[in-house]
C-alpha cells in the first residue's frame, strides 16, 4: 500500500516525521541537525512542531550546506 505527498502546495505544514522521511534520515538525526544549527528549529502550534514546505524543499535541494533560519 502506498501513499502520495502533494508537493505543489509550497506553504503547507510539514511534520517532523515527514521532514525526516523526505530527508531520508531518522527523526533523531533531524533533531541532531537542529541542535547543530544545520536546520532551523520547527515552528510550534500548541504541541505540534512543523516547518513550511518551502523550507523543507530548500533543505532537500541544498547539497549539505548549512541553511540559515528564515
Amino acid at each position: 500500500m502506498g501513499f502520495t505527498i502533494d508537493l505543489t502546495n509550497t506553504e503547507r505544514r510539514v511534520s517532523t516525521a515527514e521532514f525526516a522521511l523526505r530527508m531520508n534520515i531518522s527523526e533523531k538525526e533531524l533533531y541532531q541537525r537542529i541542535k547543530d544549527g544545520r536546520i532551523q528549529s520547527p515552528i510550534k502550534d500548541g504541541r505540534k512542531n512543523f516547518w513550511l514546505n518551502s523550507y523543507v524543499l530548500a533543505c532537500i535541494t541544498s547539497s549539505g550546506t548549512y541553511l540559515k533560519p528564515l
